[in-house]
């Protein structure tokens, strides 16, 4: 059984997805115009689709026609497009150095999309407008950014393409917060976006099921809690139950909210405090891939072997570099991949036995 809590951090609930995709579809076709203009049948659904205005954070956006030249501005989003079927135009460097800046897990959506795209930094402070603006796109996105942007930022890459930033409400009708839109919110508004809704179904339909697999394989992962961690700074922290990692955790059936205090993205955990906040939990996902010297700086930490994790054998060393970037992802195509490569590492950290490694 999924909690309520469970839920709505995965928000893969096929009821609360379709109703998402029919507020975010305001069409300003008839039927007698659609039918009209048509020829094929696919052509005359995605006619249908458009004009289309979206509720996002930085306001309505109205895209009114089947975008061609997709530009994007973070980290994930190609990947949720090559999925639907979309190919665009430019994307972001990735920060692993994968050609056309795309993870192996997504390289066979980006190939069935017909993708070949450009790469670019966006900006690390500031959007780069002009560099974005030679790419002539007709939709921007801007679901999942490398940084905040800023009304003024909007103003000014909207004079170039309509900008998609995240939704304002998700599906369950809360505000969205940023870095903690939900697969299936994020999915469905790029895909009413595109014209692609009835794919976005489809795919949260197979997401669903791998990962109902997941829960009734474990029954007894029910009620225990688990965080995704890291090393920064000299201080050890934990991302937002919202992030995109706790997000999987928390399908798969964990309790990933037994941490208060991380409203924000990430929240940062003195020597001190180590027990108090992390002392309970069954089990923390520690990130140290990219910097593997985190590893033996929180070992050393004072309190760490006080933990329950420590003397249950409860942590997860997330090592591989590859399983890293596809548990960040979180999209359509690293599902699969999370799922065959993480649940081993849960299932070793709750087994109970302190000798039993996990680490990968």
């Amino acid at each position: 059984m999924i909690t309520s809590t469970q839920r709505r951090a995965a928000a893969i609930g096929m009821a609360a997805v379709a109703a998402l995709v029919l507020a975010a579809c305001s069409s300003g076709t008839t039927d007698a115009e659609a039918t009209e203009s048509a020829s094929p049948a696919e052509t005359a659904t995605e006619a249908a689709a458009f004009p289309v205005t979206l509720d996002t954070v930085m306001g309505e956006v109205t895209i009114d026609s089947e975008p061609q030249r997709v530009v994007t501005l973070g980290s994930h989003e190609h990947e949720y497009l090559y999925a639907l079927g979309v190919a665009p135009v430019a994307v972001p460097e990735s920060w692993q150095d994968y050609e056309l800046g795309t993870g192996p897990w997504a390289v066979a959506d980006m190939e069935a999309a017909g993708a070949t795209p450009e790469t670019f930094v966006p900006g690390s402070g500031t959007y780069d407008a002009e560099l974005i603006a030679s790419f002539e796109p007709d939709l921007i996105v801007a679901t999942y950014p490398n940084h905040t942007m800023t009304q003024e930022e909007y103003d000014l890459l909207s004079g170039i393409a309509p900008v998609v930033t995240r939704p304002a409400t998700g599906s369950d009708g809360v505000e969205t917060v940023e870095w903690g839109v939900s697969l299936a919110d994020e999915l469905t508004l790029l895909a009413a976006a595109t014209g692609t809704s009835d794919t976005a179904i489809e795919i949260l339909a197979d997401i669903d099921a791998e990962f109902a697999a997941v829960r009734e394989a474990h029954p007894e992962w029910e009620g225990l809690t688990s965080q995704v961690g890291g090393f920064y700074e000299g201080q050890a922290f934990v991302y937002a139950a919202t992030d995109t990692r706790n997000q999987f955790l928390a399908s798969v059936g964990l309790d990933v909210t037994a941490v208060e205090g991380t409203d924000a993205a990430w929240l940062q955990i003195s020597a001190e405090q180590l027990d108090t906040v992390l002392g309970d939990l069954d089990s923390v996902v520690w990130q140290v891939a990219t910097t593997p010297e985190a590893k033996d700086s929180l070992e050393a930490l004072p309190l760490f072997a006080s933990l329950n994790s420590t003397t249950t054998g409860g942590n997860v060393w997330l090592t591989d570099t590859v399983l890293e970037g596809a548990f960040f992802a979180n999209s359509p195509s690293s599902i699969a991949y999370t799922i065959e490569h993480m649940v081993p590492l849960l299932e070793a950290a709750l087994d109970g036995d302190p000798a039993t490694e996990a680490a990968a």
